[in-house]
């Protein structure tokens, strides 16, 4: 079963949690209290609607031994963990290790935004003390049918490359994640809330034959205006595909915090990380 949930609180396609919205205040007021240890917020937000269903190229490779499932791609590790998955790198997008946070990015957004001391600064140095928020997003608030005119989706309804943080930073053929492939890391692997050299995350490792292969995912928080929020207690990860809800605000991605991993329609101005894959899953 999947767990996916809206805006409502009500779970999407059949998660067993019932989850209370919120006062006024959007992605960051939102939290989904019955299925969480109590002491964290994980944020979520705007729009219901069905799973993408997008199908996508199988990956090719050869699945028969651990040095197949850890593979170096220049100076970016990466590692499969299912048959005919995607190879997922070991570090977010701007990280130098697998607990660093890496970069912040609006989906859509390529540039990335990093912290120094209380202010958000252009990962090219183009800005200082940038806010995430509404006015600047440009891809907030568009239907998908207007994302295709404007030039931010391919037809199947995903970022184009020149829109991908991952393509864009790492290049090649590295990409954000579909919506499936984050769907499928949180139901084909183990999910272990741990601490890595004093940062809070998940490792997820495969099952079976790929038992050996893993990443970790830190909790690396939320951009919010002009505030870093939730470090250490969630994480929030892009996917590449605008989200279903009926005020086209959102974008699916991954959310977690201690003891729930989710997929979710969160708003698409939030500053958040992104976890780039190769390959496609099959």
């Amino acid at each position: 079963m999947h767990d996916r949930l809206s805006n409502s609180g009500a779970p999407v396609d059949g998660a067993a949690a019932k989850n209370p919205a919120f006062a006024h205040g959007g992605l960051w007021k939102v939290g989904i209290a019955a299925t969480i240890v109590a002491a964290a917020a994980l944020v979520f937000v705007s729009g219901c609607g069905k799973r993408n269903s997008r199908s996508s190229r199988s990956s090719g490779g050869d699945t028969s031994s651990e040095q197949d499932r850890r593979e170096e791609s220049g100076s970016h590790g990466k590692v499969q963990l299912w048959e005919d998955g995607s190879y997922w790198a070991e570090t977010n997008i701007g990280a130098e290790k697998p607990e660093d946070y890496g970069y912040y990015f609006w989906w859509g957004d390529t540039v990335g935004y990093k912290r120094e001391g209380n202010a958000w600064v252009a990962s090219d140095g183009s800005s200082r003390n940038f806010e995430f928020g509404e006015k600047n997003t440009p891809t907030y608030g568009k239907r998908t049918d207007k994302l295709k005119r404007e030039g931010w989706l391919t037809k199947d309804e995903a970022l184009v490359p020149k829109h991908d943080a991952a393509h864009v930073h790492w290049g090649g053929d590295w990409r954000m994640p579909t919506d499936l492939e984050l769907i499928r890391l949180k139901e084909n692997c183990d999910w272990t809330w741990t601490t890595k050299n004093g940062v809070n995350g998940y490792i997820v490792r495969g099952k079976g034959k790929y038992a050996s292969a893993s990443i970790f995912l830190p909790c690396s928080g939320l951009g919010n205006g002009a505030s870093l929020v939730d470090v250490g207690l969630s994480g929030f990860y892009w996917s590449s595909d605008p989200g279903s809800g009926i005020s086209y605000d959102g974008a699916w991605g991954l959310g977690f915090t201690p003891g729930v991993h989710l997929t979710l329609d969160l708003y698409r101005y939030g500053g958040q990380s992104v976890r780039p894959v190769q390959g496609f899953t099959k």
